[in-house]
């Protein structure tokens, strides 16, 4: 079990519904699945303008394939642990941005930041 982030965006193409369930690809499964038992995570991208950036936990019940499309899953959340942050948590702050583990050996933002499905250490959730 581990923490994560679940990137999500209300224009997705996924069928998501952030207080139910989660739906991803094949490729974010070991990722996704490391997450059951444990919290997560809801962030916007920073590329949306008017992200809210981190806005809201939940823990992660179980993962399955998802019955109505095929090639995709389902991490369903556990009923009644989804809350919305009462103030969204920005990506990054004068310090810099939130999720350390983000960055390369350079001090760089890496395509880690692209992954819709991440794992995030204890210290920073």
């Amino acid at each position: 079990m581990g923490f994560g982030v679940f990137i999500h965006r209300t224009d997705s193409i996924y069928d998501d519904s952030p207080a139910e369930r989660y739906q991803f690809p094949r490729n974010y499964l070991g990722r996704v699945e490391a997450c059951v038992g444990d919290w997560i995570v809801y962030c916007e991208p920073g590329k949306l303008v008017e992200t809210r950036g981190y806005f809201a936990i939940a823990k992660v019940a179980e993962v399955v394939p998802d019955p109505t499309a095929p090639g995709l899953f389902l991490a369903l959340i556990v009923p009644g642990s989804y809350l919305d942050f009462p103030n969204a948590v920005p990506f990054a702050d004068a310090a810099g941005i939130i999720e350390q583990g983000l960055l390369n050996e350079d001090g760089r933002i890496s395509g880690r930041a692209q992954f819709a499905a991440r794992s995030l250490s204890p210290s920073v959730f």
